[in-house]
């Protein structure tokens, strides 16, 4: 299965520096870039074609860490993101196979903040750590990761991901990965402490002389006690389609 196939379990997600805390959203969702969770668990359906989908449970844990800059000033914040898939797939050539997926980990920072606007960089990295080729890609994939992000003052935000796979080790017999996303996202806040989340994203693949595909989606979702509950349809279009569509759950549990 090709890595741009296999779902890819993250989101840019960053704890940001004091400056910023009058402008956050008033609702904390895992898709708010500006603060960590402490644990979730996402139900996810990937439907590809006819007789070939996979469904998987990713487990997530965050680990932040704040530290004061010697130069410019402010407190700035650093994010650690492990995650961890157990899933079931299925293809026509491999039958059905269940196991673990691969594991990817992600370290982020945000270099500036001034509370309305900010960006964060850094990378993650795909390790091979599937116990079945249909359920993992068999390569060591780095995925460096800018976004700019815009405070909607209390609101929500707006940010725009762009992210890149390349794969840099593994097993030889096993397609590298080479392809860039582009993921523009608006996160809005609702009464009641619920939130709505709507994202575009295009996948640029190199090996495919740039042919990009395009899929949609929109999250529904509310936090209640320190849980949150979430749900998001995504549909792909246009003519390089890599799948049909997609249900993703998530429940989460914060800080």
């Amino acid at each position: 299965m090709r890595l741009r196939s296999v779902p890819l379990a993250f989101c840019l997600c960053l704890l940001a520096g004091a400056p910023a805390r009058a402008q956050e959203p008033q609702t904390k969702t895992d898709s708010d870039l500006t603060r960590p969770i402490l644990f979730s668990m996402r139900p996810e359906y990937f439907r590809v074609a006819d007789g070939i989908w996979r469904m998987q449970v990713v487990s997530r844990y965050d680990t932040a860490i704040r530290r004061n800059r010697l130069w410019l000033g402010g407190k700035r914040g650093m994010l650690i993101r492990v995650e961890l898939p157990v899933a079931t797939a299925e293809a026509p050539s491999a039958g059905t196979h269940s196991g673990l997926g691969d594991a990817y980990a992600q370290v982020l920072s945000i270099p500036y903040n001034n509370g309305r606007f900010a960006y964060v960089l850094g990378t993650g990295i795909f390790l091979p750590t599937a116990t079945d080729r249909i359920l993992g890609t068999g390569k060591v994939t780095l995925a460096p990761a800018f976004a700019p992000i815009w405070f909607l003052r209390g609101r929500g935000m707006f940010y725009v991901k762009l992210q890149d796979f390349i794969s840099v080790a593994g097993a030889e017999d096993r397609p590298d990965a080479s392809f860039f996303l582009i993921t523009p996202t608006l996160m809005h806040t609702l009464p009641g402490r619920s939130w709505i989340l709507v994202d575009t994203e295009t996948t640029t693949n190199w090996h495919q002389d740039g042919k990009t595909g395009v899929k949609s989606g929109v999250q529904f979702g509310r936090i209640a006690h320190g849980f949150g509950l979430w749900v998001k349809p995504e549909v792909w279009w246009g003519p390089n389609r890599a799948g049909r569509w997609n249900l993703k759950t998530g429940f989460v549990i914060y800080r």
